[in-house]
């Protein structure tokens, strides 16, 4: 029987231990934050990052793709470990270049990779991992593994209700004007990941209250179309635990036969969004190949 190895990175924000009990090595993308570089989930959590931003707010971080020469170290270990091959399954290039980097350093020191660029993150990417893990149990090989990952990454769905638009200002990501109407107008900016794995606008509203029926609306239309794999919906959130079960209630009493779990985002979302960042996340219906 073959030796697999199972790699991700951090924007799958798999909870502490959790990707160490399924076996999965998880490759940190970094934070920069006043010239200083940290891991994430490794040097910084996302409360440690919150205080930084909180007692400075002139501190605006940033993040990088985790560094070539870690997945090399990784790499060269699994051979050294004698794993025969990998499956690695990394945020969305739509956001970053991890999976550029990954296949880049798989191929540099001859460790035979099967990699996908998932074209989402978070709890989505985190559930590409257990489903090829399922694959792989019952038997499945690369070719049908990948075709079905390649399947389920063009049937996700990924909202993103910004929490925090001081910190896109910080950022640059959005003007002083744009900031100072936004927070005049109470606007909720939704985000969305695209055909292409690219996070676009999606809709504003203003107030969380109708963000979060708006994303209900948009729950249930899609869920009508084409229903949920394994009946399971996600919402995310940094630092936001109440907002994440008002969603959670919404979606639930709309939807009583979901089952819908609440996760928490990783420090490299609140760099980019702010604190009081909400997702909300699924993929469609899709059977498994079973013969």
């Amino acid at each position: 029987m073959d030796k697999i190895a199972w790699i991700t990175d951090s924007m799958a924000f798999f909870e502490p231990g959790e990707a160490e009990k399924i076996g999965v090595h998880v490759i940190p993308t970094l934070l920069i934050l006043n010239g200083e570089s940290y891991r994430e989930y490794v040097d910084i959590s996302i409360e440690q990052l919150d205080q930084k931003m909180r007692e400075d707010s002139h501190v605006s971080p940033t993040t990088s793709q985790p560094s070539f020469g870690d997945f090399v170290t990784l790499y060269e270990q699994l051979l050294e470990d004698g794993y025969d091959y990998g499956y690695a399954i990394h945020i969305t290039s739509g956001l970053s270049g991890t999976y550029s980097s990954s296949v880049a350093a798989a191929e540099a020191v001859g460790f035979p990779l099967y990699a996908i660029d998932s074209y989402t993150g978070a709890a989505n990417q985190q559930e590409l991992v257990r489903i090829a893990q399922r694959l792989v149990a019952a038997g499945k090989g690369p070719d049908e593994v990948m075709s079905t990952l390649e399947t389920f990454k063009h049937k996700s769905h990924f909202y993103l209700i910004i929490g925090n638009m001081e910190t896109m200002r910080r950022s640059g990501r959005v003007s002083g004007s744009q900031f100072l109407l936004a927070n005049m107008l109470n606007i909720k900016p939704i985000a969305q990941f695209n055909e292409e794995g690219r996070l676009v606008p999606f809709k504003k509203v203003r107030s969380i209250k109708k963000a979060f029926k708006e994303m209900v609306s948009e729950i249930s239309s899609k869920v009508s179309a084409h229903g949920v794999y394994d009946r399971t919906l996600y919402v995310s959130h940094t630092l936001a635990h109440a907002a994440a079960e008002e969603l959670r209630r919404l979606i639930s009493t709309e939807h009583p036969e979901l089952q819908v779990r609440i996760t928490q985002f990783g420090p490299s979302i609140l760099a980019h969004a702010g604190a009081e960042t909400v997702g909300v996340y699924w993929f469609d219906e899709i059977p498994l190949p079973t013969t």
